[in-house]
């Protein structure tokens, strides 16, 4: 009897170590999924003439943990520059020309060291400002995720979304954030639920 006993006790032993193992086996790859979440690394860059996107990209910069890098023009936009009601301004001349390709003074720096890139700019004429098809010439994204968001008055981000589709058909390109122009100083809460659907 004693031996029986003993005998159901080691099994029972055996199962419940057993068990034990794989819990632990599980917990393990979840640490390891947690990891891999935590190396991916991420940047927000972003084109601001106004202020209302650099305020989007700093919210969403400050929500994700990215680093943060302006896009600057070599030369600076002005306000007559931006003056859509003058069809000879220089918003207007470069949107009507799509060969346009305005200078960017400077660099980012190790854009092949992040695995997600958020970019931002204003929407001009529905679509993308020129000087983000030079940034999209000058860099590879093949391989990495663009986030893309945009600031607007009322135009859609899809045209310019398709763009970017276009331009860098080797990355992936997740859902888009549109925040209003007039609202992109109190853009916390949307940026948040975004964020959160994009995951």
């Amino acid at each position: 009897m004693k031996k029986l006993l003993a005998s159901i006790l080691a099994v029972m032993l055996v199962m419940a170590m057993t068990s034990c193992s794989g819990g632990n086996s599980g917990a393990s790859g979840g640490d390891q999924a947690a990891q891999q979440n935590t190396d991916d690394k991420s940047i927000v860059v972003y084109f601001s003439c106004t202020g209302n996107t650099k305020a989007v990209a700093e919210e969403i910069a400050a929500q994700t943990g990215s680093d943060l890098q302006e896009i600057v023009p070599e030369e600076p936009y002005t306000e007559e520059d931006l003056n859509y009601n003058d069809d000879s301004c220089r918003a207007n001349v470069e949107m009507n020309d799509p060969e346009s390709r305005p200078a960017i003074s400077n660099t980012i720096e190790n854009l092949s060291d992040y695995d997600t890139i958020y970019i931002g700019y204003p929407i001009w004429w529905g679509s993308l400002p020129r000087i983000m098809n030079t940034f999209f010439d000058t860099y590879d994204f093949s391989g990495k995720t663009i986030v893309p968001f945009c600031t607007s008055g009322s135009s859609s981000i899809s045209q310019s979304v398709s763009v970017i589709k276009e331009a860098e058909p080797e990355a992936q390109i997740k859902e888009g954030l549109q925040v209003s122009s007039a609202g992109a100083d109190d853009s916390s809460d949307e940026v948040s639920r975004w964020i959160e659907e994009i995951k």
